[in-house]
């Protein structure tokens, strides 16, 4: 064994990179106000209901964590989205060494799985996707050693947090082929027993993904754009090498590892089409950990400056996202700056322009931080009243 590597063969400077992630996502977590999904959720926890757009995990974890009186609200909330993006990181690293990434390949996983863009935010500002990438990243890992009755077990922890565990379990069991059928069966369909507590939320985002379009309607324009910013949203947080080389590679990874990379990628892109408006980026992410696992794969066959490059692509958008988000210094107005969503609703100051602020934003950040809470009573009465 190498000193370089561990008993698990994965190199020590993997499971470091990783682990650096920590502190700075704790570090965006106390920089920040909560954003208006979270504050949502949050009042949906302690309201003791459930959610219309989203199964209840997230919010029973909330139910759990805003007891800890000692910690600021951020952290109780936080908290958990620091514990899935650190878990997620580290099955990135153990994912692509199952998958036959040599050294090189495996520390670019870790930098990508946890410095990346998407996985930067996912590690401070909780959302349903955190605990489903975990899930399905472990359920990866035992489907590929054979252990299909576990990976059902898993993605059927990942129904409970969000809908996209029912297309992942369906695509990984049809692709099992060579599994006895009943393990081949359990796998397909084990998110399903979670179904009384899905079903709201699998006709909310059923309607949101292929119902809701745009404003003014329906165009070949609009639909064509909306694929090419849905395109470009991936390259933009992977770098385009990564997604590029990445889908390339697929062939060499199992079918199951595959069916899950190109089932989303094709529900992605027809949701941009039906709709004419890009879908949002973290619809992607679980295809998107399989892309970076087969990028991983193939690292070796490039040279030291090309991965130093790719590095690069990665690291520098996050740093200065990650920079902007904690301390606000880019020139952006309100209405184009996303982090602004995430400032000034604990001192009274409600940005209610900013990108991603959605209908229910300033009532659920007004109910969160100043325990003004009836006009998010009323919403969630209304959205129950519809469901």
């Amino acid at each position: 064994m190498s000193p370089a590597t561990t008993d698990t063969g994965a190199p020590r400077a993997a499971w470091a990179i990783v682990a650096a992630s920590v502190p700075v996502h704790l570090g965006l977590a106390l920089a920040t106000d909560l954003s208006p999904d979270e504050a949502y959720y949050l009042c949906a926890a302690r309201r003791g209901g459930g959610l219309i757009d989203h199964p209840p995990l997230v919010v029973w974890l909330l139910q759990a964590s805003d007891r800890w009186t000692w910690a600021p609200v951020e952290l109780r909330v936080r908290l958990w989205a620091v514990g899935l993006a650190l878990a997620t990181g580290l099955a990135c690293v153990a994912l692509a060494r199952r998958r036959g990434a040599g050294p090189e390949g495996i520390v670019l996983a870790a930098w990508l799985g946890s410095w990346a863009l998407l996985p930067t935010a996912g590690g401070f500002v909780l959302t349903p996707d955190g605990p489903l990438l975990l899930v399905f990243t472990l359920g990866s890992i035992l489907a590929g050693s054979g252990q299909l009755w576990a990976a059902g077990a898993a993605l059927l922890g990942g129904g409970l947090g969000k809908v996209t565990a029912l297309p992942i379990a369906a695509a990984m069991g049809a692709a099992s082929r060579d599994a006895p059928w009943p393990a081949r069966a359990w796998l397909t369909l084990a998110p399903l027993l979670a179904l009384p507590w899905l079903w709201p939320s699998l006709r909310f985002q059923l309607h949101h993904a292929f119902g809701q379009g745009a404003p003014g309607g329906w165009s070949a324009l609009g639909a064509v754009g909306a694929v090419a910013g849905a395109v470009s949203a991936q390259a933009l947080l992977w770098s385009p090498v990564v997604v590029w080389r990445g889908l390339r590679n697929l062939g060499a990874l199992p079918a199951a590892d595959r069916a899950v990379a190109t089932s989303l990628t094709a529900l992605v892109l027809l949701s941009a089409l039906v709709r004419g408006v890009p879908p949002e980026p973290n619809w992607w992410a679980p295809a998107a950990i399989v892309v970076l696992v087969a990028f991983a794969r193939s690292a070796g066959e490039l040279s030291r400056r090309t991965r130093r490059a790719v590095l690069a692509c990665v690291l520098i958008p996050t740093l200065l996202a990650g920079a902007h988000t904690a301390r606000p210094f880019l020139p952006l107005p309100e209405r184009l700056d996303p982090t602004a969503r995430l400032h000034g609703w604990s001192h009274g100051h409600d940005p209610v322009g900013a990108p991603g602020v959605g209908r229910y934003g300033p009532a659920a950040e007004r109910c969160a931080y100043r325990n003004d809470c009836e006009e998010m009573r009323r919403y969630f009465n209304e959205m129950n009243a519809h469901e």
